[in-house]
């Protein structure tokens, strides 16, 4: 009979390239990986991996096998974490993380609601790349992370998401920069000049919008909008920057490579158990409503 663990093994083996790298990646030995694959390819009489050297080259079987695998095994362990989060005590910390393009408005407005439900729950809010906060739910150590959608989600992820819409992002300048007199901004005139980034963008994330060929991290809006008057420009999602526009600290440019807004896709991550707290199901109800006027 094919078990749980043969199957999440070869999942691994699949997502990882090798053995080792299967292993390592759930802290087991080499040959516990092995021997569940090996015995998963006796039971059902077809090879799924090719040895080549220390990879393990997945076979036409293997590929017609794992998005099925894939699914047993995280249903599987969203089976183990929510009978083992049965006798949870009450949730009194709720921790979120959201990437630094996400508008203060919305998360304001989501979190008082909340407050208001639990008033006894303590809300940690923190900046995070989508990679640290990935790696945080996974370990347990936040609750929701509000991100730019992912490319393509890991196996071993012991988190679910839920798409919410589109960020529209825009290039934007002080007022007083040259290039807040044109109609028509175009991409190689910014690439000559220095591009600021927001300092917990990463790869992926929704500000990264690289184009320049001097990037530089700043630590906050207002030091960008701050150093924007002696030149340069920054990437910022619309709805994050329209308060700046608002006061005059800020002029959106319009590029003459997009006829539109550069969109990003954003989602709500969250622990497989979540559907069992009333404090989390609440808050990701919340973001998500929240959502509806800055995204679009």
């Amino acid at each position: 009979m094919i078990s749980i663990e043969q199957i999440h093994a070869f999942a691994l083996v699949y997502q990882h390239g090798s053995y080792s790298a299967a292993a390592r990646a759930v802290h087991k030995e080499r040959s516990t990986i092995r021997e569940q694959v090996v015995t998963l390819e006796d039971i059902v009489g077809v090879a799924l991996f090719q040895i080549e050297g220390r990879k393990a080259k997945p076979t036409d079987a293997a590929h017609q096998l794992i998005s099925r695998a894939t699914n047993l095994s995280k249903q599987a362990k969203d089976f183990e974490l929510t009978a083992f989060s049965l006798l949870d005590e009450p949730l009194e910390k709720l921790i979120v993380m959201h990437d630094d393009q996400i508008p203060t408005a919305w998360l304001s407005s989501a979190i008082i609601e909340i407050k208001q439900h639990f008033p006894q729950l303590a809300i940690y809010v923190t900046y995070a790349s989508r990679e640290y906060a990935y790696d945080c739910l996974e370990k347990s150590e936040c609750h929701i992370a509000i991100m730019a959608t992912e490319d393509s989600p890991r196996t071993q992820a012991r988190i679910d998401t839920h798409y919410i819409g589109n960020l529209a992002l825009g290039a934007y300048v002080s007022p007083d920069s040259p290039f807040a007199e044109q109609d028509i901004v175009s991409i190689e005139q910014l690439r000559l000049e220095t591009q600021y980034e927001l300092s917990q963008t990463r790869e992926g994330d929704l500000g990264c919008f690289r184009v320049s060929n001097t990037i530089e991290k700043i630590s906050s809006l207002s030091l960008a909008t701050a150093l924007l008057t002696q030149g340069g420009w920054i990437a910022l999602s619309c709805s994050l920057a329209e308060p700046l526009v608002q006061q005059g600290l800020l002029r959106q440019l319009t590029l003459n490579e997009a006829t539109r807004n550069y969109m990003r896709g954003v989602c709500l991550f969250f622990g497989l158990t979540s559907n069992n707290r009333d404090e989390i199901r609440f808050a990701l109800d919340c973001f998500n409503r929240h959502a509806h006027p800055y995204l679009v």
